[in-house]
């Protein structure tokens, strides 16, 4: 099922198209905005399959919000809007269409349709962050996948560590690892997932691999059902 968002700074834009998805077996609306500032936050959080998008919003344009979000989102962006000029620098943006309002719902179908063909058409590929929205009181925070040095879960929770610094994030390791670059983000133990960048050295206990030393100076248990794996990533012949 396709992760749909909706933004359009008319109400009844919005739900109009999001009705339409919502029927569709293939799609689920998982978000609405009307200004830029929101809708940047929400496909951040969310990391939508398609957005369908107005050119004009509250705030900002959606042209620039897609070009702002272009290298940290990996979505079909469909633009809905009765500017027919702005069609070239949607496409230049490598948008998957453009539907001129009015339209009829059937050009809501045929652009499900088309993304549906699409993915069927090719490899499945592994979806990965670039960055994760942590909150904190009153603000979300964008940490930058690449500065995790490694993840401890704990429940429903996850702790990020960073340099200097640990953030907590709602979320589920098994469910975080799913998202994570798999080249990168290496799972070494049942509560701990380490970035292979960050990793200085390998410690042993009674002749065998059992403990990592990180960059920032912290250690990290080593599972023995995920040895293999994290030998591997490393390049270190298998005990």
């Amino acid at each position: 099922m396709y992760r749909c968002m909706v933004i359009d700074d008319e109400a009844l834009a919005r739900e109009r198209i999001a009705q339409y998805i919502s029927r569709s077996p293939l799609c689920d609306v998982v978000a609405e905005a009307s200004s830029y500032q929101s809708a940047k936050q929400l496909i951040l959080e969310q990391q939508p399959d398609i957005c369908f998008l107005d050119i004009q919003i509250i705030g900002g344009s959606g042209v620039e919000l897609a070009k702002e979000l272009h290298n940290s989102v990996s979505c079909h962006w469909v633009f809905t809007t009765a500017h027919s000029e702005y069609a070239l620098t949607a496409f230049e943006l490598e948008a998957t269409d453009y539907l001129l309002k009015p339209f009829e719902d059937s050009r809501l179908a045929q652009v499900i349709a088309k993304i549906h063909r699409k993915h069927q058409s090719i490899v499945p590929v592994h979806k990965t962050r670039r960055q994760l929205p942590v909150r904190s009181v009153g603000s979300v925070k964008f940490i930058d996948t690449q500065d995790i040095i490694w993840v401890k879960g704990s429940a429903n929770y996850v702790e990020l560590y960073c340099e200097g610094k640990m953030h907590l994030h709602r979320e589920t390791l098994s469910a975080l690892e799913q998202t994570l670059d798999p080249n990168q983000f290496i799972r070494v133990h049942r509560s701990a997932i380490v970035n292979i960048d960050y990793v200085h050295s390998l410690n042993s206990e009674l002749g065998r691999f059992s403990l990592l030393q990180l960059d920032n100076g912290d250690e990290v248990k080593i599972g023995q059902s995920y040895k293999a794996q994290l030998l591997s990533a490393l390049g270190v012949d298998a005990e």
